[in-house]
């Protein structure tokens, strides 16, 4: 068909590292939000997302080709990073990773222009960060941009509060926050 990019595997289909245990493979979160492992059969939806401009002002600067997705954002920094993808009663609509280094641990996440401002990133963000902690992990991190007052506020309602760190991504002054202990222990109950 003209005008079809063809794909070059880098791998097996669906190709990944195995995810550790302390990485869960699918979360359930409120009211049909639901995260699942993504997979190369993703890569065109994300890519698709990333043209956005509403999504990639924020991630970025620019859309990203279905190459680059299937290098960073279907599984192959595992275990790193894992990639999951945001549902909303079974329709893909938004992107999350997990990642983990020796000095923090965070999240990061972007939506669909058109799922955006329907609360769906702060019940992906509460599950994926109950699961999280449920693991082990402490200190969990996520770092907005400081001109993306949205996400700041999303974030917020997740249970993550400012720091009065300030970090830089893709050349952006950011926000750093922290899940608030009284989130995780709310989660627990």
């Amino acid at each position: 068909m003209a005008g079809t990019a063809r794909v070059t595997p880098l791998g097996p289909p669906d190709y990944r590292v195995p995810v550790p245990s302390d990485f869960p493979s699918a979360v359930v979160a409120e009211d049909g939000v639901t995260l699942r492992l993504a997979r190369d059969s993703d890569a065109e939806l994300i890519s698709a997302w990333t043209q956005a401009p509403e999504v990639h002002r924020f991630w970025g600067g620019r859309g990203l080709t279905v190459e680059e997705v299937l290098i960073k954002y279907t599984g192959r920094r595992a275990p790193a990073v894992i990639s999951y993808v945001v549902c909303e009663r079974t329709m893909p609509v938004g992107y999350v990773q997990a990642w983990r280094r020796p000095d923090r641990c965070g999240l990061d996440m972007f939506l669909a222009a058109e799922a955006q401002g329907r609360g769906i990133g702060p019940r992906a963000a509460r599950a994926l960060a109950a699961e999280l902690t449920a693991s082990g992990w402490t200190g969990l991190t996520v770092d907005p941009a400081l001109d993306n007052p949205r996400a700041i506020a999303a974030w917020a309602a997740a249970g993550f509060v400012a720091t009065d760190e300030v970090g830089v991504d893709d050349g952006r002054p950011t926000r750093i926050m922290e899940l608030a202990p009284r989130t995780v222990d709310a989660q627990r109950r």
